[in-house]
């Protein structure tokens, strides 16, 4: 019997990919920040941290050794964390570990988190040429942790553009997708 709130997520990773949200994720999920709990989760996992809206999500202890607490009121997102077992072979002087199924495990995002800086920075974005179109074009522009295997992304369904490198052609290169887009639509 599979625990009601397992059940919750694998039915919700359904539904985003019904919604044609998975590929997108899945994508983003492929390169986590690196030193961070998250990096060492299974792809589904990632995937649904990503989902989520966020690049970094924690339990409440791991929000605490970092010391940020998480916000009154903030809802958690669920994630699965396999469940051993030990399994007796016709030897019983040995046992092996075997999955008997997996745990819901309830996370946090960082933003729904405060307290003390993380140890990853945002960098700074300098004065950008053709900031201003984007924002006339409804694209919001941020800063976001890298991983030193991107340096930025462009979100059609968020309307947003998030740079991990303080270099204009990053930005160029995100908002050209944009304007791809506007060419032509999917």
């Amino acid at each position: 019997m599979i625990n009601a709130k397992v059940k919750q997520a694998l039915e919700s990773i359904v539904q985003r990919f019904k919604e044609g949200d998975v590929p997108k994720a899945i994508a983003y999920s492929m390169f986590p920040i690196p030193n961070i709990p998250a990096s060492k989760w299974s792809l589904l996992n990632r995937t649904l941290m990503f989902i989520s809206g966020t690049s970094d999500a924690r339990g409440f202890r791991q929000w605490n050794e970092v010391r940020r607490h998480v916000k009154k009121g903030s809802k958690s997102l669920t994630i699965l964390a396999p469940r051993f077992g030990r399994k007796q072979p016709e030897d019983e002087e040995k046992t092996e570990p075997v999955l008997v199924g997996f745990l819901a495990v309830p996370v946090f995002r960082v933003e729904d988190t405060e307290g003390e800086p993380l140890d990853y920075q945002n960098i700074e974005l300098p004065e950008l040429l053709l900031m201003e179109v984007a924002q006339q074009w409804g694209i919001s522009v941020k800063a976001i942790p890298g991983n030193y295997r991107y340096s930025g992304y462009f979100s059609q369904d968020r309307r947003e553009i998030g740079l991990a490198s303080k270099e204009e052609s990053v930005f160029f290169h995100e908002l050209a997708h944009y304007a791809e887009f506007l060419i032509m639509p999917r």
